[in-house]
């Protein structure tokens, strides 16, 4: 139990971080970046694991389940962890955190569609539920003030003219809860085709994770390339050291979380590992409030605990 919610502090954590270096890096480099600091981070990780035997997986690959690896790096990290940077930039970490927290929900929800499974009463009893708190998010977030930004070192914006911070605010909040939720169905849709790779290679595999990573970086540099994407967001002056330890930081907290995700499966189940890493938003409003300065009052938290329980009550349908 101590290691799962570990896990979901990680994750937390990794959020708190990426909120930092966006001060520094626009969201498309800043992911392709951090894929740079993860995939040595996995391997330093996985090839003793798998060499030692210290965990199950290894690193075979069949031809049909790299294609599906191929599709799910386009879902996870060309998709949906573009949204989640792009939403992280414009809104709060303790409003991002517990809207992407519901891509389990959308997983129950994808996997009918690709795996011809059930839909479970659960799952939609928990959608509702999640809904609600994410439309709550967004109503409330729009009535207050906006974050600290120069708590990160973000510039801050010039005031909007007499009359328009409300209608900003209402604007500003639906962008962040649309790019949030974009980035919650991203990540519920990755793990459904990674199962469907799982099936084609007879198991899951260490090989999956780092090619889902190379694939990943290798799109994500294409793309910056192409539309000539400035790294990043002003002058770096004497923090390009700091920018560095948080690039390495997050990058090996990504890395550590996907080894001990795969290793808290195995020991306690997949079910109970979702319900310890739906508690991560949690954690992601305390680091918010503490270490970026948000102003979290008690409604968003109110907002963010009922889209936790709907996660939690989704999940269950994984138990009944």
């Amino acid at each position: 139990m101590f290691v799962g919610f570990l896990l979901a502090a990680d994750w937390a954590l990794v959020i708190v971080l990426n909120k930092h270096m966006l001060a520094y890096v626009n969201p498309l480099p800043l992911n392709l970046l951090l894929r740079f600091v993860t995939i040595p981070a996995l391997l330093a990780a996985t090839v003793p694991l798998t060499a030692f035997g210290w965990w199950g997986l290894d690193f075979r690959l069949t031809r049909e389940a790299a294609g599906y690896i191929a599709l799910a790096a386009v879902v996870t990290w060309v998709v949906a962890f573009n949204a989640y940077y792009y939403g992280l930039r414009a809104g709060r970490a303790s409003v991002v955190a517990p809207i992407t927290a519901t891509d389990p929900i959308w997983a129950a929800l994808f996997a009918p569609l690709v795996l011809g499974t059930s839909l479970e009463p659960l799952v939609v009893a928990g959608l509702v539920v999640a809904t609600t708190g994410v439309v709550l998010i967004a109503r409330w977030m729009s009535e207050q003030p906006g974050e600290l930004p120069e708590a990160v070192g973000v510039p801050l914006a010039p005031p909007p003219p007499d009359g328009a911070d409300a209608s900003a605010r209402r604007g500003g909040a639906l962008g962040v809860v649309t790019l949030s939720t974009v980035a919650a169905a991203g990540w519920g849709l990755g793990p459904v085709i990674i199962e469907l790779a799982e099936n084609a290679n007879g198991g899951a595999s260490a090989g999956m994770m780092v090619l889902s990573q190379g694939l990943g970086a290798l799109m994500l540099g294409g793309i910056v390339l192409a539309r000539r994407t400035p790294f990043l967001v002003r002058p770096l002056g004497p923090d390009r050291r700091r920018l560095l330890l948080l690039l390495l930081a997050a990058g090996v907290l990504e890395a550590v979380f996907s080894v001990l995700y795969y290793l808290i499966i195995e020991a306690i189940g997949a079910v109970l590992t979702l319900l310890l890493t739906a508690t991560s938003p949690l954690f992601a409003i305390l680091g918010g409030a503490v270490f970026l300065k948000e102003r979290v009052g008690r409604r968003l938290v109110l907002a963010a605990v009922i889209t936790i329980a709907g996660v939690v009550i989704a999940t269950l349908a994984r138990v009944a």
